[in-house]
């Protein structure tokens, strides 16, 4: 029992996850990525190198790990979308309530978004992310239609709803904190858009014979 308290004090408590988060966020912002190490990171926290590393691998990953829980949470959103609605209408709901939820988990989330973005050493990462993120509303899709997911409507409108949704989001980063002021535009720029997917999605699928 003794042994076993030992090494529990010795490990930094889960609210420390959060504070260690902060204050990396706050050095890449001030500094950039690039010339933020993790000793500078370890030293603002008031913890040691190995208590950074027993929560992420890596410097990239306190970027990442909440941006790939964002598009884990979208593809279970998805899965449990109104089977009623059209097809683009439910991608729509989903992608902007699943960003709603991700504002709520984390008050960073933004903070986050403007580093990855902005990082020149981020951009070969991000790139791939972001493919996962279009990925995940092709594969919707496609499970929707009995298509597969490199065809060309969910490939076309995965893409189409990403670039629309990363547009929206950088339109937002002049502004602090803004929380989920945002989600009502989401929702006006995405609306028509994939009013428009849809039309032509029908289009394609009863070309092709698809439901």
């Amino acid at each position: 029992m003794m042994a076993t308290s030992s090494r529990e004090r010795g490990r930094p408590r889960v609210s420390s996850r959060e504070a260690i988060e902060r204050e990396a966020i706050r050095l890449f912002r001030e500094h950039g990525f690039a010339a933020t190490t993790i000793p500078m990171i370890a030293h603002a926290s008031g913890v040691s190198r190995t208590s950074v590393f027993r929560y992420w691998g890596s410097k990239s990953e306190i970027i990442w790990t909440e941006f790939d829980a964002h598009t884990h949470r979208l593809t279970q959103s998805l899965q449990g979308a109104d089977r009623d609605a059209a097809t683009m209408t439910a991608v729509r709901e989903q992608v902007v309530a699943n960003l709603a939820r991700s504002i709520d988990a984390s008050a960073l989330w933004m903070e986050r978004f403007a580093i990855l973005d902005s990082s020149p050493d981020l951009s070969g990462e991000a790139a791939a992310h972001w493919l996962d993120w279009a990925g995940v509303v092709a594969d919707h899709i496609a499970r929707r239609h009995g298509l597969e997911p490199l065809d060309l409507v969910p490939q076309t409108a995965g893409a189409a709803v990403q670039a629309a949704f990363l547009a929206v989001l950088r339109r937002w980063l002049p502004v602090d904190n803004p929380s989920a002021d945002l989600l009502p535009e989401l929702d006006a720029v995405l609306r028509p858009l994939c009013d428009a997917l849809q039309q032509w999605m029908d289009v394609q699928l009863a070309a092709s014979g698809e439901v």
